[in-house]
């Protein structure tokens, strides 16, 4: 199943990160240069003095510096910001989305690997003259992999969201709060109304992400239907021409796709998503909240 990335405060040790920065490590870098060059100018009890002073100035900043640093708030913001991009991009590798998939979408991706590897030990068998054509169709086939397992992993966080019955929750809250808003005076009715519009844009949100995901389903069945057409036509390289237009028809298709994907991970990153910060809202919430204010 799908893991978040964003990092905690006690997995990241900030004294380490403010000792790695690379202004500190210029300033201990040059320190030990000077020292270094003071050994050589100035080998006698004189030289030997500015070194002392030399390292124990830069004893003295560095524990100043590691005393402050790691405690201001400013860098601990940037050090998350950096931390929680790193381990976005780690989560977006193909290794590490395979790691996110459940046992059901692991196997579906397995399965369409292995045609995928029969196709190209398939293709090796046949002749040198035609092993440009068939080593683009492999190219093209790793593309469409790569795309289909990024379509599974976005189906995964999206079958994490949704629920029909949370559906059924807020269309039911949306109309209680209709109701209860009929007789309410202005002032009260202009706070209510904000709550619907809220409740209003999380079932348009999720209506629009199921939308998205039959799309997806579509476009899977697609892939999945094409690549094992491939895997036949393999066995004896049956019209090579016509495989190749399949193929690019099937990655114009995909790049589509790609853009509902997008948009629908787009949704899932956002950290001011409405679907976030309604789940706690129920029906009985809506009749609850105009009691408590009429009272």
């Amino acid at each position: 199943m799908y893991r978040g990335t964003m990092s905690n405060d006690s997995h990241i040790n900030f004294q380490k990160e403010a000792f790695l920065m690379p202004w500190n490590l210029t300033f201990l870098i040059s320190a030990m240069a000077m020292v270094l060059g003071t050994m050589i100018i100035a080998p006698g009890e004189a030289g030997e003095f500015l070194r002392n002073m030399i390292l124990l100035s830069t004893f003295g900043a560095e524990l100043m510096y590691l005393g402050i640093m790691p405690k201001d708030k400013r860098f601990q913001r940037a050090v998350r910001s950096r931390i929680n991009a790193e381990m976005s991009k780690q989560a977006n590798t193909p290794t590490e989305r395979l790691k996110q998939l459940s046992r059901s979408s692991l196997e579906r991706y397995v399965r369409l690997k292995k045609y995928r590897d029969d196709i190209a030990s398939n293709y090796k068998k046949l002749s040198t003259a035609s092993q440009s054509l068939l080593d683009s169709h492999v190219r093209k086939i790793e593309g469409l992999m790569d795309s289909y397992l990024t379509m599974l992993h976005t189906k995964e966080r999206y079958n994490m969201l949704q629920s029909d019955n949370r559906e059924l929750e807020i269309a039911r809250a949306i109309e209680d709060l209709r109701l209860d808003m009929e007789d309410d005076p202005p002032k009260v009715r202009s706070v209510k109304q904000r709550r619907l519009t809220i409740l209003e844009k999380s079932l348009e949100e999720r209506k629009r992400l199921k939308e998205n995901k039959e799309i997806l389903d579509a476009q899977m069945a697609t892939i999945e239907d094409v690549i094992r057409f491939i895997h036949e036509q393999s066995l004896s390289m049956k019209d090579p021409e016509g495989i190749t237009f399949q193929l690019d028809t099937l990655l114009n298709e995909v790049e589509e796709t790609q853009a509902s994907v997008s948009e629908l991970e787009d949704v899932f990153n956002s950290s001011g998503s409405i679907l976030d910060g309604i789940e706690a809202y129920t029906p009985s919430e809506a009749t609850s909240t105009g009691t408590r204010v009429k009272n």
